[in-house]
Parts: C-alpha cells; structure tokens; sequence
C-alpha cells in the first residue's frame, strides 16, 4: 500500500499495539539492522525564553537536541548496530494515519524521493514539542508551586530497502523542577522519549 508517494508497506494485522502504550510493533521485525538513522524535524519550543536562558540561540539548541537525541537512542540501542542523525525540515515527512489499538495514531512517514544516500533503518521522529506546565498550590498552610518540562514526540520507523513500516507511536516524558529550570531538565525529557521510541522493538538492548 502507497500513501501519499511516502514509502509504506502494512497491513493493520501485522501490527500488535504493546499494552497500555501509545505504540505499535510488526511482529515480523525480529532482528536489529546493522545501521540506522534517525531523521528528525527542527524541535519546536512553546517558551523561546527557556532556549534563550539554556542554550543562548535557537541553532546551538537544534543542533544540541539532535546531538543529545542521538546519544540517548544510542545508550538504549544494541552497542553493535552503528547509528547518525540527520536534522531535517518537515517537508521529508508526510503525516499518515495508521491503526493503534481500536483506534488509528498519526505518525510522520518520511517522503522516499528525500531518502537518496540513506540505507538500512530510518527512525523518523516528527513533530517534536517542548512547553511547561505548572501545577498551583491552594494548600491554607503555603507551599510552592510546581513546574514541569514536557515533550512529545511521534514516530515512526521504517526499513528504507524493502519499504517496511516496523513500528510506529508517540512518546512522551516529563521532567519537575520547583525554581528555573535547567539543561538537566531538557537532557531528563530527551532521554526518557528516546528509551521509549527503542523499547520493545529489535533495537532495544
């Protein structure tokens, strides 16, 4: 099945959602490829006042996200399966609806005319949105408000030799903190949807 000249080759039935989750798995992908990369669109940031404080400019702050990302994919990755990422504008994706559950999930699938030089295992991850959120304390005997970093992330990953969808879903993390928030805050988000998009697929170690 083509959708969109974007490269995908699924059936609803070859998929299992893993419980409780918001992802899906082929249960024919039972090996790790031998490389990946990880495609993702430039992050976007509710509060450019946080990039500014963290990071000083919004290119050293793509550019760190994507470094970061790479390296947690890689902790939570098999240490032999070799692996780059690749900062890409939207247009590689085309945003698709596959079946979730009894549901259907929309997921970035990445556009074949845009994959030219890539081979193996493409993670695709779009969109990618950083905001706050802060919980109010009412308590009569005082207390401090709490606040929160969040990201969500949808995904995809797809074998780019034979056109395969091999998993798809959205992930999500959230990292407190009571004063300002810091780099570890970002580093704790980042990692946290990284070991989701891996787990129970061939890639996880």
């Amino acid at each position: 099945m083509k959708i969109n000249a974007c490269i995908v080759a699924v059936l609803s039935l070859l998929f299992v959602a893993c419980g409780g989750t918001r992802m899906a798995v082929n249960p024919n992908w039972t090996t790790a490829p031998d490389k990946f990369t990880v495609l993702i669109s430039e992050p976007y940031v509710a509060n450019s006042d946080d990039v500014t404080d963290d990071f000083g400019d919004n290119d050293a702050f793509k550019q760190w996200v994507a470094d970061y990302l790479n390296e947690s994919i890689g902790s939570y990755s098999k240490k032999n399966t070799a692996h780059a990422i690749k900062l890409v504008d939207d247009n590689w994706f085309v945003t698709t609806q596959l079946p979730l559950g009894e549901g259907e999930i929309s997921v970035p699938l990445p556009k074949k005319e845009m994959l030219d030089g890539i081979t193996g295992v493409v993670v695709n991850v779009h969109p990618m949105r950083f905001w706050r959120e802060t919980d109010m304390c009412h308590s009569r005997n005082g207390c401090m408000n709490n606040h929160s970093l969040n990201l969500k992330v949808m995904y995809s990953i797809v074998s780019v030799e034979d056109g395969n969808v091999l998993a798809y879903g959205g992930a999500y993390d959230k990292s407190s903190f009571t004063f300002a928030m810091t780099k570890g805050n970002w580093e704790s988000v980042i990692e946290g949807v990284a070991k989701k998009i891996v787990e129970k697929t061939p890639l996880e170690k």
